[in-house]
């Protein structure tokens, strides 16, 4: 399935890309009757085109979306409502929950665990650890920094890296320490997006000065080796709109393809 937001809508769409099992299980996933929530309401779609079918409507405007590993749920955040900043959606079921009723700071970004039930929220300076199943916080990370902007989790789930505004990327290791490992100033403007390979040993930056990064991330099975961070390339493709450069970035799931998106409205794919 493909999700899109507009406003206070998330539309879902099946491609029919792929095998054709999997088409029909989220063709099954996606026919839902009429739901109505209390903090949202879940719309069935039979003549929408190009594949949409189904639709959840918010009482704010979306600011974000992000997806579990499984593909079962999906948590949508939004910055600017102030008792119901973050909901996750539970596809089978077509049922909706919010974590938390109170934001501690404005919302950023939110991450899955990829094997856990951890829940990662990142606000101007921390990132909080909730577990969903005992619903409590479990960690706080003191990012350092004057006002993050990003972050991703590494595959294996025991590291991740935070962006922020003033250029900083900083690097945790959850084992050894709730502040950063490392701290890195690889661009000279604002850090926009950052992402980690699902597979390969890489990690990539983009910011505000039209440069994406890629940075070798080797994370070792054995505890007592610490984190190998290497840069490896800088790419350069777009072009300045206005303040702001190259806003979001992902690499392919398995082969070393990086594809970035620009505020000129271009997508690049680096091979």
């Amino acid at each position: 399935a493909v999700v899109s937001t507009q406003s206070t809508g998330v539309y879902f769409i099946n491609s029919g890309l792929g095998d054709r099992l999997v088409s029909d299980a989220a063709e099954r996933t996606l026919s839902k009757d009429l739901k109505e929530c209390e903090t949202c309401t879940w719309y069935p779609v039979t003549d929408g085109e190009e594949g949409l079918k189904m639709k959840i409507t918010h009482h704010h405007g979306v600011t974000g979306i992000t997806w579990h590993a499984s593909g079962k749920y999906l948590a949508v955040t939004m910055r600017d409502s102030p008792n119901c900043a973050v909901l996750i959606h539970n596809l089978q079921k077509a049922s909706s929950q919010k974590p938390f009723n109170k934001s501690k700071g404005q919302i950023q970004q939110v991450a899955f665990h990829p094997n856990k039930p951890f829940f990662f929220v990142l606000t101007q300076r921390y990132v909080r650890v909730y577990n969903l199943v005992k619903q409590a916080m479990v960690r706080k990370l003191v990012c350092g920094v004057k006002w993050a902007s990003c972050m991703a989790i590494h595959p294996k789930g025991d590291n991740l890296i935070v962006g922020s505004y003033d250029k900083t990327l900083v690097w945790f290791d959850m084992d050894l320490s709730t502040k950063p490992y490392k701290s890195l100033q690889q661009h000279k403007k604002a850090v926009r997006d950052v992402c980690f390979h699902s597979r390969l040993p890489l990690y990539s930056s983009v910011s505000d000065d039209c440069s994406a990064i890629v940075t070798h991330g080797m994370v070792y099975d054995d505890l007592v080796k610490n984190p190998l961070i290497v840069p490896v390339k800088v790419l350069r493709a777009h072009k300045p709109c206005t303040k702001y450069g190259v806003l979001c970035n992902v690499f392919h799931p398995a082969l070393p393809w990086l594809f970035t998106g620009g505020s000129d409205g271009d997508i690049w794919l680096y091979v």
